[in-house]
């Protein structure tokens, strides 16, 4: 029994050293061993925002050792998880240019600008942003609209976007051109139907509520093959051009911002909530950097005909997307308002 005793207060006292020895030492977070929230800007599963935060996601959870699974829950609620949740590294979000865009044109509050977030390295890009149009559409492109509005004085073409994202821009910049070029009696016969995701906007062609939609060159591409005349569809006009896509980009139709040639891709970040552990931060970006040079990556990225192989650090990261924000300041203030352009 005595030395039963003995034993105990022996352990007793060696795990009070181990504690005092580890007394104000904390743990380095990590990424390993956690299940981990990917929240989008998008409802989607089917469009840009979900795929690449899918295809990314499955390479770099393997990479960090840990589970990342992708909730698509929208702008608005994305927007919010990276104000409100710890910065654990429980919750990140990947998204594109909406992260910023939704705050310059005033459709989400300063609260949720790129300041109050952490911006993490960028994982990809798309140049794939498109207009399409049902296969019967008596116009072939985006630059022979104005012409047909000219031939049929009556006629108006409705077009669907969303407020406050890449669609507002490419939209924007398309509206102003053909201001521009063939003046107001032309462009203001030239409409906006507010729509939400993908699927909303293809509702809304199908049933005759708008006549040209944007969205992404893979999500419409199945309805640009099908022979089923109630979907099918055609290329208006891409925002870039994609490699080895044959299809007419805003510069290859002629359409110009100022008068100079405008495309635009989107970018793919990864944003982080503020005060994110500087530990937390670097473990990411050296995972991504890894998961970037990956040749599966790359190919499965490819296949969608999004741009693999589009790394930046947090550094980088940080300065590009400021910048592209502040260099598209300038269009976004002397746009006019789609409210007053809604049909």
């Amino acid at each position: 029994m005595k030395k039963l005793l003995l034993l105990s207060l022996c352990l007793m006292l060696a795990g009070g050293a181990l504690f005092a020895a580890g007394a104000g030492e904390e743990a380095v977070p990590t990424f390993e061993g956690k299940n981990v929230r990917v929240v989008i800007g998008s409802t989607s599963t089917g469009g840009d925002s979900y795929l690449i935060a899918e295809t990314v996601s499955r390479y770099l959870g393997r990479e960090l050792g840990a589970n990342l699974k992708v909730d698509a829950v929208g702008a608005a609620v994305a927007l919010d998880a990276m104000q409100t949740v710890k910065p654990d590294g429980n919750t990140i979000m990947m998204f594109h240019d909406m992260t910023y865009l939704g705050i310059s044109f005033g459709a989400y509050d300063e609260m949720y600008s790129l300041e109050n977030m952490t911006v993490g390295p960028r994982i990809a890009q798309n140049p794939g942003s498109a207009w399409g149009a049902k296969v019967e559409a008596p116009y072939e492109s985006l630059a022979e609209i104005p012409e047909y509005l000219k031939q049929n004085p009556s006629e108006v073409v409705r077009m669907a976007c969303e407020a406050g994202g890449v669609s507002h821009v490419g939209f924007i910049v398309y509206w102003q051109w053909v201001m521009d070029t063939y003046g107001a009696d032309i462009a203001d016969r030239i409409r906006v139907v507010i729509g939400g995701s993908t699927g909303d906007k293809l509702q809304m062609l199908w049933d005759g509520n708008a006549d040209v939609i944007f969205a992404d060159y893979t999500s419409l591409l199945q309805y640009t093959q099908t022979d089923d005349p109630k979907l099918a569809m055609k290329y208006m006009g891409l925002l870039d051009n994609i490699e080895g896509v044959d299809e007419a980009s805003y510069a290859d139709l002629g359409i110009t911002l100022d008068g100079k040639e405008f495309r635009f891709a989107k970018d793919f970040l990864i944003y982080l909530p503020k005060d994110f552990p500087a530990e937390l931060v670097a473990e990411l970006e050296a995972a991504m950097k890894n998961v970037n040079a990956d040749p599966g990556l790359k190919a499965d990225l490819g296949k969608m005909n999004f741009r693999p192989g589009k790394y930046l650090n947090v550094e980088e990261s940080k300065t590009f997307i400021y910048d592209k924000r502040d260099s598209l300041q300038g269009l976004i203030d002397r746009a006019p308002s789609l409210d007053d352009l809604v049909l």
